[in-house]
């Protein structure tokens, strides 16, 4: 039996030189590696001359179209301005159908009132149209003193600053023709001319600033009143008894106590009072 107090067996020593060597080989095997793994990648994600053109071109592509729709908003709001601009220069007017067969404003025009561009749409000329092929013949009568209109307002040279164009402009989701041309002028920020009373208030309820031939005519009628003189024709009897009626150049009516047995005669009347009414002023008088 081996005694406890028996020396253990000792490794036999590794000098520091040995174990550099041992491991100096491993090193490099694994630097050799490495450096050849670096080389491998190194060409995978080294670009190639022609991947190099190809990207540079869709680079250059995409920043073309990158401009070009960054820049189309600004084209278009450009445009749009520019066409304001016009529209306001030119002052642009749309005409009814009323204007047209009405006939004043051609006075109004070579009188030097009114400056701007009439426009005339193609579905308001057609209107006029059919109104001078209609059987009736006062009708026929007003839509060919419609057209006739139309042409010398085109061809008028008594006013410079009045211009006339006919324009294909519709709104087929709309088929009335009124609320065509509202729509229209609504749209381009323009006025609109009639003598359509109707007509007018539905424009202004929709924010259309009216040119009124009405409104101008009642503003240029003489402002009478009572007690002032007229020497006036009684051209028809009245609805009381004992009246007669006559009209003012100006188309207002004057209805005449006891001149209904005078009819066709020019008599001199004194104004006792005056109406006014959605179509304009209606006076009363008697005979002096």
């Amino acid at each position: 039996m081996k005694s406890r107090n028996s020396k253990k067996k000792s490794n036999p020593a590794v000098s520091p030189e040995e174990v550099v060597a041992a491991i100096l080989p491993q090193e490099a095997d694994k630097s050799e590696n490495q450096g050849k793994r670096r080389q491998g990648l190194s060409a995978l994600t080294r670009p190639t001359a022609t991947f190099t053109q190809t990207l540079a071109h869709e680079i250059a592509k995409n920043l073309t179209a990158f401009g070009q729709m960054t820049s189309r908003p600004f084209k278009k709001a450009s445009e749009r301005k520019a066409k304001e601009a016009q529209d306001k220069a030119e002052n642009p007017v749309y005409v009814d159908t009323s204007v047209l067969i009405d006939g004043r404003i051609l006075p109004i025009i070579n009188s030097g009132f009114f400056a701007g561009t009439l426009i005339i749409p193609e579905f308001i000329l057609a209107e006029v149209q059919h109104i001078a092929d209609s059987p009736d013949i006062i009708r026929r009568t007003k839509g060919r003193r419609g057209l006739d209109v139309v042409n010398k307002i085109k061809s008028q040279k008594a006013n410079p600053l009045v211009k006339c164009r006919l324009v294909s402009e519709d709104n087929p989701e709309v088929r009335e023709v009124d609320h065509k041309l509202v729509a229209l002028a609504k749209k381009r920020k323009a006025k609109l001319l009639t003598v359509d009373f109707n007509l007018a208030q539905l424009a202004r309820a929709q924010g259309v600033k009216v040119l009124s031939i009405h409104d101008l005519a009642q503003a240029m009628k003489a402002a009478l009143v009572p007690g002032e003189e007229m020497t006036i024709r009684i051209s028809h009897e009245g609805k009381e008894r004992e009246q007669g009626v006559g009209y003012l150049d100006d188309g207002t009516m004057v209805v005449v106590d006891n001149t209904r047995t005078l009819v066709g005669h020019t008599v001199i009347a004194t104004i006792t009072k005056i109406h006014q009414t959605p179509a304009g002023q209606l006076f009363f008088a008697r005979l002096k």
